[in-house]
């Protein structure tokens, strides 16, 4: 490329300039939510029962391709669109024809993709957290239908009305830094309303779990904290002093609701790990709304007292039996609305000045009331979505997956697959590799050998017993075959 071209590109008007450091942490931080859906379907995973673990990790990530299709094409312009009105966006941004341009409004110094990109992560992950509450009793094609439905008229509808320029309730005064509404209580609400219309399990029990892989979720939970600096300091829209207050926030208030739970568990007699993965998502959802307008003390009294009323509200459901598996609606629906709650008292100006209010306990009162009427418009619109969504697909797909299905599981009911062969595999090749070394011969490893396991139990009056591993039977690319677990 010669001078002149070069000097015609830099003196063109249609050049755009942008703020390297605010488009690449935008950019960061898109990438950091996004990471916070596989990571929730490690998180849900591991809670779930062994025969549904392929189906829920498949929950989450199917979201990835419905959500984001459905935000490409008009979500976006939905939710942040040339306004139309004050309670909808419009198809003027539809496919995000805009190109690289900045916009006054939601990206100053940086392009309005990388704000579109951004929300849509957003987006994805809302309706991700439902599918906890609907466990092991959804049909696959309705779910799938249900979330792009669900996409549209619930989700995209409430982030205009928080988030867009014109969007009644950011006018009336409503403060949701992060998503405390807009994605919590939506998802908590949605998922509870799911969870009753659904119905309970065939096999539900309120005194036990299914938990079956707590690595799984401590690796799901170490995500979803790192993703949710993302989620919280991101909102802030540029790499400024409220991005830091946000992160501050973020980690304060998670590290106190994880020592919250520890220490309850603690005086009550034993320390659950699912317990201590939990705590940390109450101190991050509660403090979501508010991390961008309060001080780091009051983020360590979010995930305190928040962690204290939601292990509560855990131990009383045991006696409510509404079979929301995972606690969708007390943890994300009810710490969003400690939180949104909250920020209406806490909230102060200085912390944000360019786009906080005082709150009640700072001198200004009216605040706590405009919370309330976010945290009510979100639970009545939530409601009203997802029911109105469900029932039809009910009466014209049918939603609920027939009893027989549901108890052999949605790995092999849906998928048609299991994850466990992979461990039977493994046993197989360890079958292998100790007779290898015995040097005895591939015949005898598949004509005669077996696999043994012995249970001994640690109480001397219970039985012991063992589990025989037959051979597979013999394909025409094995010559020697791996064992499949046989189960007494």
């Amino acid at each position: 490329m010669n001078n002149s071209t070069i000097s015609s590109i830099t003196d063109s008007p249609k050049t755009i300039t942008h703020d390297t450091g605010d488009n690449a942490w935008m950019m960061t931080s898109a990438v950091l939510v996004l990471l916070m859906t596989p990571a929730l379907a490690f998180f849900y995973g591991g809670l779930v029962d062994r025969k549904n673990i392929l189906n829920q990790l498949f929950l989450s990530f199917i979201c990835m391709g419905i959500v984001f299709v459905q935000w490409v094409l008009f979500g976006f312009s939905f939710a942040f669109g040339p306004p139309v009105s004050a309670g909808f966006g419009s198809f003027g941004w539809s496919i995000l024809r805009f190109g690289e341009a900045n916009n006054g409004i939601y990206s100053p110094t940086y392009p309005l993709l990388t704000f579109a990109m951004y929300q849509g992560t957003f987006a994805i992950i809302t309706p991700a957290l439902i599918s906890g509450a609907i466990v092991g009793r959804m049909k696959l094609i309705p779910y799938m239908l249900f979330i792009f439905i669900w996409s549209t008229v619930c989700y995209d509808p409430m982030a205009h009305w928080v988030w867009g320029s014109n969007g009644w309730l950011k006018q009336l005064g409503t403060l949701d830094f992060a998503g405390g509404t807009v994605v919590h209580i939506l998802s908590g609400v949605s998922g509870l309303v799911a969870a009753a219309i659904l119905g309970k399990r065939s096999d539900y029990d309120p005194r036990s779990t299914a938990a079956h892989n707590l690595p799984f979720t401590i690796l799901g939970t170490g995500l979803l904290w790192i993703g949710w600096c993302g989620f919280n300091g991101g909102s802030a829209n540029l790499a400024n002093g409220v991005a830091a207050l946000a992160l501050i926030n973020t980690n304060a208030a998670a590290a106190a609701g994880l020592l919250t739970w520890v220490i309850i568990d603690a005086i009550r007699g034993h320390v659950s790990i699912s317990g201590a993965c939990v705590g940390p998502i109450i101190g991050l959802v509660a403090v979501t709304p508010a991390c961008g307008f309060i001080q780091p003390g009051w983020a360590l009294f979010f995930g305190v007292l928040s962690t204290c009323i939601i292990y509560c509200l855990l131990l009383s459901k045991k006696y409510i039996h509404l079979d929301d598996t995972l606690d969708v609606a007390v943890v994300h629906g009810g710490a969003g609305i400690l939180g949104a709650f909250m920020t209406g008292l806490f909230a102060e100006q200085t912390a944000n000045p360019s786009g906080g209010y005082d709150g009640a306990f700072y001198g200004r009162p009216i605040q706590l009331w405009y919370q309330i009427a976010g945290i009510l418009t979100a639970i009545v619109f939530a409601a009203i979505c997802t029911a109105g969504i469900l029932y039809p697909l009910d009466w014209i797909i049918g939603i609920r997956l027939a009893k027989e299905d549901e108890l052999e599981g949605l790995d092999l009911a849906a998928h048609g697959e299991g994850w466990e062969v992979v461990a039977s595999r493994a046993v197989g090749d360890l079958v292998k590799k100790v007779l290898a070394n015995q040097h005895t011969t591939r015949n005898e490893i598949c004509d005669n050998g077996t696999f043994e396991l012995h249970y001994t139990p640690t109480d001397p009056t219970r039985q012991s017993f063992k589990v025989n591993i037959p051979n597979l039977p013999k394909t025409t690319n094995d010559s020697v075959n791996s064992p499949s677990i046989n189960h007494p």
